[in-house]
């Protein structure tokens, strides 16, 4: 089996080194990581501008099918990891391209990967995960968090905790319980995706030490968030939350960074 890279793979590994190089230039003091894109506003600007950069050149659909405007393959999506990883620059949002575009083209219906799927392309909408909860960290299906159905809407009320990125994302993927009485407390979860600006949803920092700002708690006090939301079936969220997992696991940009 010959392992060597294609031309055409060496040159696009080599355009992905150079526009980093350049995306350097601009990056601002002591930045460095997620903290880097989060603590600060004028880190989190710089991510922004990456990420739209990144857009305008598809490279936030690599891998993507081409229905949906993907383009390239895995492999090219290695290579930009590498890029990224190597000169420390932001721009790949890892909740929404890494974690949640994946999930969506596994189990998502057809309305929902093409609502909030192009946000993602454009790097305009960045998302943050709302899942872990004070009393379900590691144990994260005991969570209680509720969300009760009314009409075309779901009501819901909890606290979420340790949810990096939070006070800068636009919206959120979230675990809810939609059924208290189920046979077993993986079922009657349900995965469902709002907006941070929602009214009801609040969020408060979890400083460093030093008050470095990454985590946050989320409070959310009768958010109404649309039922064509949910994302795969509604009590059935326990199965979209290992495909994601799954994705999370794997993600190329933390192994390259």
């Amino acid at each position: 089996m010959d392992f060597r890279l294609t031309d055409e793979q060496v040159k696009l590994r080599k355009e992905f080194f150079d526009f980093c190089r350049e995306l350097v230039k601009d990056r601002p003091v002591g930045f460095t990581g997620l903290e880097g894109c989060y603590d600060t506003q004028i880190g989190w600007e710089y991510h922004l501008s990456c990420a739209r950069k990144f857009a305008k050149k598809g490279w936030l659909q690599l891998g993507w099918p081409k229905e949906y405007g993907g383009q390239g393959s895995i492999m090219d999506k290695v290579f930009l990891a590498e890029a990224t990883g190597y000169y420390d620059v932001p721009g790949v949002d890892v909740f929404g391209v890494d974690m949640l575009a994946p999930t969506l083209f596994a189990t998502a219906s057809e309305e929902v990967k093409r609502e909030f799927l192009p946000g993602i392309a454009s790097g305009e909408v960045m998302w943050c995960e709302l899942w872990s909860e004070p009393n379900a960290g590691s144990d994260l299906a005991a969570l209680s968090t509720s969300a009760v159905r009314k009409g075309d809407e779901f009501v819901i009320n909890g606290q979420k905790i340790w949810s990096t990125g939070a006070h800068r994302a636009h919206w959120a993927f979230a675990l809810v319980r939609t059924d208290p009485h189920a046979d077993r407390k993986q079922n009657g979860i349900t995965f469902i995706l709002f907006d941070m600006k929602t009214p009801g949803v609040t969020v408060k920092p979890l400083l460093y030490m030093e008050s470095g700002h990454l985590y946050n708690e989320v409070f959310l006090d009768d958010v109404h968030v649309p039922v064509k939301n949910v994302v795969g079936e509604i009590n059935k969220g326990w199965q979209v939350t290992q495909a994601l997992a799954a994705f999370e696991r794997s993600n190329l940009n933390a192994i390259m960074s």
